[in-house]
């Protein structure tokens, strides 16, 4: 009886120790953790988690550090959560606070180690830059928004319309320095663009001014400071509307707050003074012809994949398996395989390619993954060009290794085709601006084909006929050329 009752107790025991153990231990990944942390405004634990700059698991978390930065520059320029988050950000040796002067006092910024680390022009990188203009809650320096503006119009909109065009007219609210002729145009365009986007803040606002020496003020209504004077046939890009009605000279409306680029500022006007129209669209035909080598870009990854069936735009022989979601992206599993046969799903590639940037979280095998193959297409059949595989310690490609860090975490690394010689491609393997693996020589080509231009690229995953319990996740693969 008493022994029961001892078993019993130590059950309890023993439950109670695991219920605590699961209620206050995170035993969840890092980059989970650190999504998780930023979605919930935990921007200083997104910090905590990475205590050295310089080693992150990946582009995205490196955005992620970015963007609870720019956050934390938010929260020290607001009354409330000034004082607390400059203690902590002095806690912080790689952290520098620097004051900026603007006539409306003294705006605290913090350096961001991580921004400069980012992959310009990769949607990482635009991210944590809307993140950052849109963290200017208040006036800074005039050169520092012109400085925020050329990189923002350096960047392509598409797919993050409605995000980017709120950068943007952050931006534009404030003073700033003249911008050169050429930048000017860039602006231009892409404020062109964005009249066209329903997703943006600036859809159908382009107005041509409706009269002589119209009053612009310094905020919605009568009421408010004089700032300049504009007439037609001046225009305007729009971004802001007034909900109060008034009437000026007899006209009923209300007041928006709009960019004149023949002033190169921002400031509020009487609607009944606009006049809807269209921008020139050679300025539209521009922009794209600008972002040309974009369009070439093809990004392949797995959200519209739910396992049951092959990937969209991928033929062959599939070999159902689940999805898995990972730090809320879609991952596809690549397995180890008990007897080395494979079955292949591939996707063919329209257009010339020099690179392949391709995302993934490494095994925890020391078996050697397929993780893809890359074939150049030409006399009718594919020949495989470039093999990439990973195991524990290490990505091969054909053959070569590059040892990766301990810590199993995602990686973002790049495969660039540089030259041909001796029938064979020759390139290189690329972290962010780190060159890994130099000269990495393919499989022999018809050289004839490849320098006519008579060929195209195609990607297949091997698919493990008789998996193993191991397994890599495939996040995207994005290729263009640079």
């Amino acid at each position: 009886m008493i022994r029961s009752r001892v078993i019993l107790a130590l059950t309890v025991v023993f439950f109670l120790i695991v219920g605590i153990t699961y209620t206050f231990v995170d035993f969840r990944d890092k980059e989970d953790q650190a999504f998780s942390y930023y979605r919930e405004g935990k921007y200083e634990k997104v910090l905590d988690l990475y205590p050295d700059p310089n080693h992150s698991d990946s582009e995205l978390v490196t955005s992620l550090l970015s963007q609870s930065v720019s956050q934390l520059e938010k929260k020290a320029n607001e009354t409330k959560t000034k004082a607390d988050t400059l203690a902590y950000i002095k806690k912080k040796d790689y952290l520098k606070i620097e004051d900026w002067n603007t006539s409306l006092g003294v705006y605290k910024h913090i350096h961001d180690p991580f921004f400069p680390n980012l992959k310009k022009h990769g949607n990482d990188y635009k991210k944590s830059l809307i993140t950052k203009i849109l963290s200017f809650q208040k006036a800074i320096p005039k050169d520092k928004v012109s400085y925020y503006l050329l990189l923002l119009i350096l960047e392509d909109p598409r797919g993050l319309e409605e995000s980017y065009s709120r950068a943007l007219a952050n931006l534009l609210r404030f003073p700033m320095e003249p911008i050169g002729e050429i930048e000017s145009s860039f602006l231009l365009e892409i404020l062109a663009f964005l009249n066209e986007s329903s997703a943006s803040l600036f859809y159908e606002n382009y107005s041509v001014i409706s009269g002589t020496n119209v009053n612009l003020r310094s905020g919605p209504g009568k009421e408010n400071k004089e700032v300049g004077k504009v007439s037609s046939p001046d225009f305007a890009y729009c971004f802001e509307r007034d909900t109060h009605e008034e009437t000026v000279s007899g006209k009923q409306g209300v007041f928006i707050q709009c960019f004149y680029p023949e002033l190169a500022k921002s400031a509020w006007i009487f609607s009944g003074f606009l006049q809807k129209s269209n921008p020139s669209p050679n300025l539209v035909a521009n922009f794209e012809k600008r972002f040309k080598s974009i369009d070439n870009e093809i990004k392949i990854d797995f959200v519209n994949w739910l396992g049951d069936k092959i990937p969209p735009t991928f033929y062959g022989t599939y070999i159902p398996r689940e999805r898995v979601i990972e730090s809320g992206e879609v991952g596809f599993p690549l397995f180890g395989n008990k007897t080395k046969e494979y079955r292949r799903i591939c996707k063919k590639l329209a257009g010339e390619k020099n690179y392949f940037e391709f995302s993934f979280l490494p095994s925890e095998a020391r078996e050697i993954i397929p993780l893809f193959e890359l074939n150049l297409v030409y006399s009718g059949a594919s020949h495989l060009v470039y093999s990439i595989e990973i195991d524990k310690e290490a990505i091969l490609i054909n053959r070569n290794r590059y040892i990766l860090d301990e810590e199993r975490k995602r990686e973002n690394l790049s495969l660039h085709i540089e030259s041909l010689g001796d029938g064979k491609l020759v390139g290189s393997l690329w972290r962010r601006n780190t060159g890994l693996l130099q000269s990495l020589k393919s499989l022999p080509i018809d050289s004839a084909s490849y320098s006519s231009g008579r060929y195209s690229w195609e990607i297949c995953l091997p698919l493990a006929a008789s998996p193993t319990r191991k397994q890599t996740l495939l996040f995207e693969i994005k290729t263009g050329v640079h």
